[in-house]
């Protein structure tokens, strides 16, 4: 029999994988190219803040930790890169080390993120107040984000909403999320400690009896300050304080006033106060201290204001009331209220937990119970950064802040160079 020519159909290659359309292809590439930017442009720059903030626990200068971070961003990568890639290497490796370092960048900025957050979270904070100070905004910004805190006093007062474009960036240390170090020994011992303003209840005698909200406003408000901070030209922000004494004494954060050139006081009615002087600071505890002459204002009349009363922060009980009047996001005398949620050490320090709303522009202002005296300094909000929780707020206990009261300061001083003050 004669044999059969196989058809031209059976001769071919059946088993051979079809090769994907030039289209799918091309759109891959696309995809993969567009994934591969974003990672490095992530992963950039949440490792050059993360390795700024490493560097910045052993060396204070910002151009070192810049350039450290910077070097160690392009050598780690390029080392494995080097091991890597063949020395013959195909057409196909070319992509191979803008991959390594997408990875590598991506890779190292959720380490910190969220394998060392918690190990991480001071450092990250402290990188964000200098970036702040630096004027890298945006920087700071990320690490803030990246230490999952949010800053405690990130807007200007609105009665300078007039004030130039600049003023409205955030302040150099109001932006600071409040950093929450382990203290050092306290400014002065409790031995050494000045008593309690001489008009304060406890130190009268008196008991006093709880109020509603509205009567603790009307008596309590007109004590309570705008705290504006800038240099010679701009405001930068700024936060709380709280009148103490008939001196003039006016207690804030120290995050609020931290490396400001120019300090401005302004009261309730309008009487501003623009070179107070910084009494003591102590960064440990996050306190400071500020003092005007009341019968000297720049601006608006003399003061005859009544100072707060200061409470005792160790008889403060879980559950019980308490209320707020500060200046969130720059919203001038605002009144919020809640609950004593714990009394906590959290990171190396004491603390009053409160349900009370803070926000940006709250630091450094009275936490009240409802008898109207101060029972804490409004310092900090936590986890508001990644949308965790809500009113999760810390305040510094009113008994830390009286270790810092002395009959004299001898290491008071003005602001900035009094000589070369501008008009805000």
């Amino acid at each position: 029999m004669a044999s059969r020519k196989p058809s031209r159909s059976s001769l071919s290659p059946s088993s051979s994988p079809a090769l994907p359309p030039a289209e799918a292809l091309g759109a891959f590439r696309v995809v993969r190219g567009v994934v591969k930017v974003l990672a490095l442009l992530v992963g950039g720059a949440l490792s050059l803040v993360s390795l700024m903030a490493a560097v910045g626990l052993v060396v204070e200068s910002g151009w070192v930790r810049a350039i450290a971070a910077v070097l160690a961003l392009l050598i780690v990568p390029a080392v494995i890169v080097d091991r890597l890639l063949p020395e013959n290497a195909t057409p196909g490796a070319k992509g191979l080390p803008t991959d390594v370092f997408a990875l590598t960048w991506l890779g190292l900025g959720v380490l910190f993120c969220v394998g060392l957050q918690n190990v991480a979270r001071p450092a990250l904070v402290t990188e964000a107040e200098r970036l702040t100070r630096a004027g890298y905004v945006r920087l700071a910004g990320l690490a803030y984000f990246t230490a999952g805190v949010a800053p405690a006093s990130e807007a200007a007062p609105a009665s300078q909403a007039a004030a130039p474009a600049k003023s409205a960036t955030p302040p150099a240390s109001s932006h600071a999320a409040p950093k929450l170090p382990v203290p050092g020994p306290s400014a002065s011992s409790d031995s050494e400690a000045a008593p309690q303003p001489s008009d304060s209840a406890s130190a009268r005698g008196e008991t006093r009896k709880e109020k509603d909200a509205a009567a603790l406003f009307e008596e309590l408000a007109p004590s309570v300050v705008t705290v504006a901070v800038g240099d010679h030209e701009h405001v930068r922000g700024g936060g709380t304080g709280f009148l103490i004494d008939r001196r003039g004494t006016i207690a804030t954060n120290h995050h609020v006033i931290e490396g400001a050139k120019r300090v401005k006081v302004s009261f309730m009615k309008g009487t501003t106060f623009d070179e107070p002087e910084l009494l003591t600071e102590d960064a440990a505890v996050d306190l400071a201290l500020l003092r005007v002459d009341l019968n000297k204002p720049s601006h608006g009349a003399a003061l005859d204001v009544k100072p707060l009363s200061l409470g005792d922060s160790d008889t403060v009980a879980v559950g019980e009331r308490a209320l707020s009047i500060g200046n969130p996001l720059g919203l001038d005398h605002t009144l919020t209220d809640g609950l004593i949620s714990a009394r906590r050490v959290y990171e190396g320090r004491h603390w009053i937990q409160t349900s009370v709303p803070i926000s940006p522009g709250n630091s450094g202002g009275p936490l009240f119970n409802f008898k109207g005296e101060v029972i804490g300094v409004t310092t900090a909000s936590l986890g508001s950064a990644f949308g965790l929780a809500q009113n999760l707020n810390l305040a510094v206990p009113v008994n830390i802040l009286k270790r810092l009261l002395k009959d004299e300061y001898p290491g008071r001083r003005k602001f900035g160079d009094a000589a070369r003050s501008a008009h805000w």
